[in-house]
């Protein structure tokens, strides 16, 4: 065989590679996969990660924003908890800003990690 054809054939091998790998999916600027330990890994460089232990479920949480939150990123906060499977319930504005939702326990710990967020807390329904 060809060095030419080779090389030609291991492109071809690439592309259709990368090609299928599934696009990792993002919250609150970090990426996160799934690694062999069942864990997250929530990484927004290759000199930043932060691993967070693996739980089943959807439980309900308060979320509580900073004074100086504005809308916008209250907004984007329930997009991510909604691309990731959750679900936004009351929406509180008089007392404090924030909200309640049913989020997975491995986006909480992404999500404490927002600066605007005051705190999250687990709802006692």
């Amino acid at each position: 065989m060809k060095f030419t054809t080779v090389v030609a054939l291991l492109a071809s091998v690439v592309a259709v590679t990368s090609a299928a790998l599934p696009v990792e999916p993002a919250i609150n600027g970090f990426v996160i996969q799934e690694n062999p330990n069942s864990q997250i890994v929530l990484d927004t460089d290759s000199t930043n990660t932060h691993k967070v232990p693996q739980t089943q479920g959807t439980k309900s949480y308060i979320v509580v924003f900073k004074d100086t939150a504005v809308l916008q990123v209250m907004e984007n906060v329930e997009k991510e908890i909604l691309a990731f499977g959750g679900k936004i319930g009351q929406r509180y504005s008089a007392a404090l800003k924030g909200f309640s939702a049913w989020i997975p326990g491995p986006i909480v710990t992404a999500l404490s990690t927002n600066p605007f967020i005051d705190y999250i807390e687990e709802d006692s329904e």
